[in-house]
C-alpha cells in the first residue's frame, strides 16, 4: 500500500515532506522521513517510553548504511546539515517506498543489486528492528551500518559539548551507557561484527522545527559500526533496544509483527459488516489506527 517511486523518492524535498511512524503499544515509537533524513526533533529509530506510557526519550537517532557491491560503494543515508548541504544523497537510490502490514519498506537500487530495508517495533517492548535483505545480486554485498545514538527528552535537542558515552561489548553487539544511572541501549546484530565508536556528528538541520520557529539543530553520537556480508536472498537485522534480553532473530520477529497485523485486520473484518466490500485502502487505515 501507498507505494512511492523515484518521482517522489528521488526528489529530496518531496521525500523529506512525507513521514512514517511505527509504535510499540506502550508509548514508544520510531519515526522519520521517506528520504531518510531527520526533519523533526521527534524523528528517531527508538524513542523509548522509559516510564510507559511516559518518559519518552530519544535513544537511537538513525542508522547510516553504506553498501559495497561489484567494486562500487553507495552511501544510502541522507542528511540535511546546518551548513545547508544535503549529504549523503542516498535518497537518489530509493527505487520504491511502500507500507507492508503497516511497516515502512524501502527498496534501494545499486547497479543490478536491490537492497530492501524495513523498520518495525516489537509490541509491548522498547525494541526497534531494522532489517536489510539483499533481494537481488550476482554476489554477496558488504554492508556497513553506523549507529547514531542520543539520550534526551523527545521534546529537546542536543549539543554535544564534550559528552562522552560509554560503549561496551555485549553478546551480539554493543551496549551504550549515556551516563551513570542511564537506561542502557543495546545495539545488536547477529551475523555482523560490531565496532565501537565515539564520534559526535554535529549540526543536523531539522527543517520542520525551523518552520515552527523552534531550535532546529541537533547533534548525535556515532557509537557503533556494524560490518556484515549479505548473500543474495539473505538478510541482516539490527536491533535497538532497552530490553535486557531482546529476541535477536529478525526473521522470527518479522513473522510476529506480520501475524499481529493480520490478527488486527481479522478482528476488524469480523466486527465490520461491510468489510468484504471495503476498498483496500480502508485496511491501511485500520492498521494506522492502531
Amino acid at each position: 500500500m501507498l507505494p512511492f517511486g523515484r518521482d517522489i523518492t528521488g526528489d529530496f524535498a518531496l521525500a523529506e515532506s512525507r513521514e512514517w511512524l511505527c509504535t510499540n503499544g506502550i508509548g514508544g515509537f520510531a519515526s522519520g522521513t521517506l528520504a531518510g533524513s531527520l526533519a523533526r526533533r521527534y524523528h528517531g529509530l527508538l524513542v523509548a517510553a522509559l516510564a510507559p506510557p511516559l518518559g519518552r526519550t530519544l535513544l537511537a537517532a538513525k542508522l547510516e548504511e553504506t553498501l559495497s557491491y561489484g567494486g562500487v560503494t553507495w552511501e544510502l543515508g541522507a542528511n540535511r546539515w546546518q551548513s545547508g548541504a544535503v549529504a549523503p544523497e542516498g535518497h537518489r537510490y530509493i527505487e520504491r517506498f511502500c507500507l507492508e502490514s503497516g511497516v515502512p519498506v524501502w527498496t534501494y537500487a545499486c547497479a543490478d543489486a536491490l537492497l530492501e530495508k524495513r523498520v518495525w517495533m516489537e509490541q509491548g517492548a522498547n525494541t526497534t528492528y531494522v532489517q536489510y535483505r539483499l533481494l537481488r545480486a550476482f554476489e554477496p554485498a558488504a554492508l556497513d551500518i553506523k549507529a547514531l545514538v542520543n539520550y534526551r527528552d523527545y521534546h529537546a535537542t542536543t549539543r554535544a559539548e564534550g559528552w562522552r558515552m560509554q560503549v561496551d561489548a555485549a553478546p551480539g553487539g554493543l551496549v551504550v551507557t549515556a551516563f551513570d544511572g542511564a537506561c542502557q541501549l543495546r545495539l545488536l546484530a547477529e551475523g555482523a561484527n560490531a565496532e565501537p565508536a565515539q564520534e559526535w556528528y554535529r549540526g543536523y538541520e531539522l527543517r520542520r522545527e525551523a518552520e515552527r520557529g523552534l531550535d532546529d539543530h541537533d547533534d548525535h553520537l556515532h557509537a557503533a559500526t556494524f560490518h556484515a556480508s549479505v548473500a543474495p536472498g539473505a538478510s541482516i537485522t539490527v536491533l535497538l533496544s532497552t530490553e535486557d534480553a531482546p529476541a535477536l532473530d529478525g526473521e522470527v520477529a518479522w513473522r510476529r509483527r506480520d501475524r499481529y497485523a493480520a490478527a488486527m485486520l481479522a478482528r476488524w473484518e469480523t466486527a465490520a459488516s461491510e468489510a468484504a466490500r471495503a476498498p483496500a485502502w480502508v485496511r491501511q487505515l485500520v492498521l494506522a489506527a492502531d
